[in-house]
């Protein structure tokens, strides 16, 4: 794994804060020339259109791009000052113009209130994320990852978009579903449930009012079951 894939790993861009960081747009991508002080060095740093963050070191009284940034072998003593520079320069990039993934803060957030841990049953999608009340295990949210066009209707949009679903009051969806960041529900019942986009634009205050009411769902599906009433299964397995 690249030093770039792994310090920005489950992070998304704050594009608003790059160019006060020292960042040029070119294009869609945005830029950055970093002088090291270890050595005369350039360290240059290209973070895509879609977050994504590479870059190069190089000489410069040749020109040349430092090829041994990433030789892992290479332990000499040198080498290792500029490897760890370029680290610090990426790691400070991270925590002034990058934020931990929405997803993940959200996940965080399910286990702190609740106490729950998702489970993951697809075979298929192994990475995608099922949240139960643990006193029933219905369904009050699932987490993956999907290509936006698949949300969005254009095939064409591959880029891949975190995205949560969870159970709503009937009467809410109409009005969401004309907003920006909601759609109906991917893979599933679009009555009562519907796909959010976890990009940041929405705050985790919003979508956090929302899964407290997905889950008070169970929680009401729990409490009429010990009256041994019939009534609907909430769940969509």
């Amino acid at each position: 794994m690249d030093v770039e894939e792994e310090i920005f790993a489950k992070r998304q861009c704050r594009f608003n804060k790059l160019a006060a960081y020292g960042f040029k747009k070119n294009g869609d991508d945005y830029y950055l020339e970093v002088p090291l002080k270890s050595a005369n060095f350039l360290a240059k740093i290209r973070i895509s259109s879609a977050g994504k963050v590479s870059g190069n070191v190089y000489d410069l009284d040749t020109g040349e791009e430092y090829l041994l940034l990433r030789v892992e072998s290479n332990t000499g003593s040198f080498s290792a000052v500029v490897k760890a520079e370029y680290r610090t320069i990426l790691q400070d990039i991270a925590g002034k113009c990058f934020v931990k993934a929405q997803a993940d803060r959200i996940k965080d957030e399910i286990k702190a209130r609740y106490g729950d841990e998702p489970d993951f049953p697809f075979k298929k999608f192994p990475d995608y994320a099922v949240f139960r009340n643990t006193q029933n295990r219905k369904w009050y949210g699932l987490l993956m990852a999907v290509p936006l066009g698949k949300l969005t209707g254009d095939e064409k949009d591959q880029q891949e978009a975190a995205v949560l679903n969870l159970k709503l009051a009937e009467e809410k969806l109409p009005a969401l579903l004309k907003k920006a960041d909601f759609f109906p529900a991917y893979h599933m019942n679009k009555q009562n449930w519907l796909s959010v986009l976890l990009n940041n634009d929405l705050p985790d205050e919003e979508v956090l009012a929302m899964l407290d009411e997905s889950r008070a769902f169970t929680d009401a599906f729990t409490e009429i079951k010990h009256t041994n009433l019939v009534l609907d299964d909430y769940s969509t397995e």
